[in-house]
Formats: structure tokens, sequence, C-alpha cells
């Protein structure tokens, strides 16, 4: 608690001054956006896409200032930063928000979801909405959900059985994938996405669950020369903002703002699929071995993670079961 006050001071500073972004000048409402997506990578140039678009509908209005690669705060800390109004809006991790919120474990179901539209039906539907005021009783809105893509593994040594998973260290990034890690009998290691490439260069860790983006983006083809697209898990950000600042903003500016998320939801899907097909071929260009698991035995890794999804209805209770209900008739 002690750091965070330290980093939220820190950031609250940089937002006066308008580092990273500049002053606001000429607009009536001004909206700091914190991200920690490297410059370029498509989840950024989302939240630029938004705060642009979001200019140019309120004509000047509203100005959205956009902080990418953990300018503010580092995921982990957005979770009581955007709350306490600390920062304004951000690109939620939400398996970090998991301990106040357990529903949104959903989201993190291991070898669950079959294919990115299985997703979006589910946050599309009941399912979405019920995740949608859960979160608002921590004081955030959520205006939409942008899709990253594919969760795949990348290591240093091939793993293409359940078997080769044995004795190895792996990187996971939130409750139910360190659990998984260990259903598939290896050892997690809790890292964020920024620490990753020194592990592997140091070998710390011997693998890494992310998305070719971020395999190709943070260089990790320099530290390790394998991945395995196994579909672990489909990885879609929550784009959320304080309630209290929300509720200052007027209801025609409110409507312009959500028009553009809904358009910026839609572009993020269609992005990542673009995205992780072509970081892909771009890795293997960089001589990375690309090895796709066969159905047969991502049923086996599927299989040994079936008690990790039976800790969303443990953690969730009722509403668990509901939601997990739902994900299973959106397929």
């Amino acid at each position: 608690m002690k750091g965070l006050k330290k980093v939220t001071g820190l950031a609250c500073l940089l937002v006066l001054l308008g580092f990273g972004g500049g002053w606001a000048w000429g607009a009536e409402i001004t909206l700091h956006y914190a991200g920690n997506m490297p410059i370029g990578h498509h989840v950024t140039r989302g939240q630029e896409i938004f705060a642009k678009l979001v200019g140019e509908r309120t004509k000047g209005q509203v100005k959205i200032i956009v902080y990418p690669a953990a300018q503010l705060f580092a995921d982990k800390d957005l979770v009581k930063a955007v709350p306490s109004g600390a920062v304004d809006m951000a690109k939620a991790t939400l398996s970090q928000w998991t301990g106040m919120i357990p529903a949104l474990l959903i989201l993190d179901l291991p070898l669950f979801f079959n294919d990115p539209n299985h997703v979006r039906r589910t946050v599309d539907g009941e399912a979405g909405e019920i995740l949608k005021k859960e979160l608002e009783k921590t004081g955030v809105k959520l205006l939409h959900w942008m899709d990253y893509g594919f969760m795949e593994m990348t290591s240093k040594k091939p793993i293409r059985t359940l078997e080769d998973f044995k004795g190895k260290r792996i990187r996971g990034y939130g409750e139910l994938q360190t659990e998984s890690i260990k259903a598939l009998g290896a050892a997690p290691t809790f890292l964020g996405g920024g620490e990753v490439y020194m592990a592997l260069q140091r070998g710390t860790v011997d693998g890494a669950i992310s998305g070719p983006t971020s395999f190709w983006e943070r260089k990790y083809y320099e530290v390790t020369k394998n991945v395995t697209v196994c579909h672990f898990t489909f990885f879609t950000y929550g784009v959320v903002i304080n309630q209290k600042k929300w509720n200052e903003i007027p209801p025609d500016l409110q409507n312009s703002i959500l028009s553009c998320a809904a358009e910026v939801q839609e572009w993020s899907r269609l992005e990542s699929e673009k995205e992780d097909k072509k970081c892909l071929e771009l890795l293997k260009e960089k001589g990375m071995d690309i090895y796709y698991l066969p159905p047969t035995e991502r049923e086996r890794w599927k299989k040994a993670c079936e008690p990790v999804v039976n800790i969303l209805p443990k953690k969730a209770g009722e509403m668990g079961k509901n939601l997990l209900e739902l994900a299973l008739k959106a397929r």
C-alpha cells in the first residue's frame, strides 16, 4: 500500500504537469487514459483511435490523452488507481481485478473458449452485462472490450505434449493462469509483461504465456525460439472509466463517447485477429519454430485443466455457475 501511494502521487503529479501528453488547452473535459502496451502495438493504437474519435465527435469538448507503456501505472496498480480517481481511464487487465470481482475469472478459463467469436458472444450477451454491473460496484464503468487475441506459449525448449511441462518454470499473469500451469505439471512464476524478456534471457523462466503480438513487439525471438499455438486463453481487456468522473460528463457527450467505444471495440476485434496472424509469420521469419498443437493433444491439456475451470463457481458462487452456463451456451 505504501508503494502504491508513492506511485499514485508521482502519477498524479505527471498528470497535473502534463507530462507524457501535454496540456489539454481548449478542451472542456480532459481524460487521462492509462495503458501498458508498447507504442505501436495494436492495443495502444486502439487507445489512440478512441481518443481521436472522441475528440472529433465531441468537437473538442472532450480530449483524451493516452499514456501507453505503463507511463502512469503498472497493470496491478490500476485496480486501485481507476476506482480512486488517481487516473480517469485505463485499459485494464481484468485478470488483475479478480480479487475484487471473482466473476471476471470467466474471461481467464484455460483452454475453454474455442475461438474468438465464442468469447465475443459471451461478453456481448447476458454474461457481459453481469460483468459490467460487477465492475460498477467497484466504482468504474466499462466503456468497451478491447481484444488482445489468443494467449499462446513461448519456450526455450519445445512444449508439444503434456509431458513437456514437467520441470519447467512458466510465466503466468493471473490467478487461473498460475493454477493452470500447475495443473499442466509446471511451476508458475508471476511476472508482468515488461519483465518477461529479461527472465527468458537469464533463464529464470523456461517459458511464458502471452500473445504473438507481444512475442513480436517485445522481441522475445531474441531470447527464445519456440512458440506453441495452443489457444490457451483468449484475452480481452476492459476499457474502464472512473464512475464519478463519468457522472460529471453531460449525457450528450456520454452518448458520443459510447458510440466511439462501440466502433473501437469492433475495430479491435478485426485488428487482433489480423495482428496475431501477421506476428506469427514475422516470428517465423526471425527463426522461431511455430508449432500448432494438434486437437487431440489440446484435449489432453484441456482435461488436465478441468479442475481449474471449476475454480470459477467456487470463487464466484451462484453467479459463477450462471456465468459458466452462459459461456457454455454461447459455444
